[in-house]
């Protein structure tokens, strides 16, 4: 019998009759209450999901959710739980509704935007902060990034300072928090380019356009707004944490889900996703990337039960120190896959393009391919041949047809996110882990299998299948039924290239041998 079978004979994952039937990290859970921010972002579905459905003896989840939109804090909590990711979730708890409290607030606001009343229940009642919450927009507004990502840090952690039994506080960087002039980043603090207070003071002193003009000299090494932000909270912590059990989850890209609630789940374009989101519809033809070097990405699942299973160690680190809790150290655990199983974006891609040619998407307006180059002159040429030129004649032929040209103004979209990928994708870091891999090792058998993160078990060819298809049904919006339909078009649309391949080829000859006529 395998061994996690046989581990879910003995174990309910569900079970809340007596404590011991509960694994570790479900009896750390057991009866407290958790203030989650991001909730309705992916990393923060993922994480409100795996508490309520694995760590149902969780008393109360306090969620901090804002306006948007037009849509009332009311509607977006009912909204939150419509997701396919909550089904699992909704058939194992259904009194789920019971167990999470919506809070009204707003990152961008001081102390979150938090009514005090509401604050004093919190601090009064908070035993586990999860803070989740960022804008992981590359190219956000430096005013925003620091609103969102740094100044919000800072009224949690004043926040958490008057929690009167705060058992453990997981802060959510990212791994290229510190890519900046650096090849090998370890699981430690590093000194932030400027503290959080002296550039929110000068984001006050400037008004939005003058931001704008000087945050390209402002960022220096640091490729965007998003890395550099969270490289200062990182920074904050270290100077304003002292005295909080706080600990650092550093995950690399984040990708579609691996197994659960539900295989290649994902709900947004950032990252690797739009890019094969975007090469699946026959938008992106190329990428500027170097195929050799390693893509350090990891599925959200495994994301979301690192952060769950963070919190239990971060605590026991905190009550190891006994009395003296000045010579608490943060630990920081890099979530990556680069240094046990690492991935080339050449697999990547030959990943993709395998499983999305069996299951093509009907939406597809070219076929499935990708051609990856680390050449800029070779990507420049090869931007034009293939995405403006095409998209030029296309909207030309809208025009004079009487319909809107949208081709041209989508590329440009398209290549500024190019432009982005680009810098993680001809660079290369060492992540050390051994935080992370000594985490795992502390964890039970059994909360190994509930809470799985253990990279050097993923098989990437066979995730790679589960992420073509949950990018088609969650991204695209394209069921599997169309799947004969798209395998169909898909059939035309290679004849349609070809034909139009072997015609610019013997127009082109044609010019050469005309050209070769006149000079002889």
């Amino acid at each position: 019998m395998p061994a996690d079978i046989a581990v879910m004979d003995e174990f309910d994952s569900n079970s809340q009759s007596t404590s011991h039937d509960l694994s570790e990290i479900q009896s750390f859970y057991n009866g407290t209450t958790v203030f989650l921010t991001g909730a309705t972002g992916f990393v923060g579905n993922l994480i409100l999901e795996k508490l309520i459905r694995t760590c149902s003896g969780v008393k109360n989840i306090y969620v901090l959710i804002r306006e948007k939109k037009g849509k009332t804090v009311e509607e977006r909590f009912k909204e939150l739980f419509n997701d396919p990711v909550f089904e699992l979730m909704k058939k194992e708890q259904p009194n789920y509704l019971e167990k999470v409290t919506a809070v009204i607030g707003d990152c961008c606001l001081p102390n979150l935007g938090i009514q005090e009343k509401y604050m004093d229940i919190m601090k009064d009642e908070v035993n586990i902060v999860i803070h989740s919450a960022a804008t992981v927009r590359f190219d956000e507004h430096l005013r925003k990034a620091v609103n969102i990502n740094i100044i919000a840090l800072q009224d949690m952690l004043k926040m958490s300072q008057e929690m009167k039994d705060l058992k453990a506080f997981v802060h959510i960087s990212t791994a290229y928090s510190n890519c900046a002039g650096k090849k090998v980043v370890d699981e430690v603090f590093y000194e932030p380019p400027i503290s959080g207070d002296n550039l929110f003071q000068l984001m006050n002193s400037l008004d939005d356009d003058y931001i704008a003009r000087i945050t390209p000299s402002l960022l220096k090494e640091w490729p965007n707004t998003y890395a550099m932000t969270k490289a200062i909270a990182e920074g904050e912590i270290a100077a304003h944490g002292k005295g909080l059990p706080i600990g650092v989850v550093r995950p690399s890209m984040i990708v579609a889900t691996d197994n659960e609630p539900v295989p290649g789940w994902i709900n947004n374009i950032y990252g690797p996703t739009g890019a094969v989101a975007a090469t699946g519809v026959g938008l992106l033809r190329c990428l500027h990337v170097n195929p050799d070097l390693i893509a350090d990405m990891v599925p959200g699942d495994y994301v979301s039960n690192a952060v769950v299973a963070s919190a239990w160690d971060i605590h026991n680190q905190w009550e190891a120190v006994g009395l003296n809790k000045e010579q608490f150290v943060p630990p920081i655990y890099n979530v990556v896959s680069s240094s046990s199983n690492p991935l080339t974006w050449r697999e990547f891609s030959g990943f993709n393009k395998n499983y999305g040619s069996h299951i093509p998407s009907v939406k597809a307006i070219w076929p499935f391919m990708l051609r990856l180059s680390k050449n800029q002159y070779e990507y420049t040429i090869l931007c034009f041949l293939l995405h403006i030129l095409p998209a030029f004649i296309i909207d030309s032929l809208a025009k004079l047809t009487g319909r809107k040209p949208q081709l041209m103004d989508g590329y440009k979209k398209i290549h500024k996110f190019s432009e982005v990928i680009a810098y993680f994708a001809l660079m290369s870091w060492t992540f050390h882990d051994d935080n992370t891999k000594s985490l795992i090792k502390k964890l039970s058998k059994l909360d190994q299998f509930l809470f799985r993160f253990d990279v050097t078990k993923l098989d990437w060819s066979e995730y790679f299948k589960k992420h073509v298809v949950g990018i088609r049904l969650y991204i695209l919006k394209d069921p599997l039924e169309t799947v004969p339909e798209a395998l169909r078009r898909n059939t035309i649309l290679y004849m349609i290239h070809y034909t139009l391949m072997s015609f610019l080829v013997a127009l082109l000859m044609t010019v050469v041998y005309r050209l070769f006529l006149l000079f002889v």
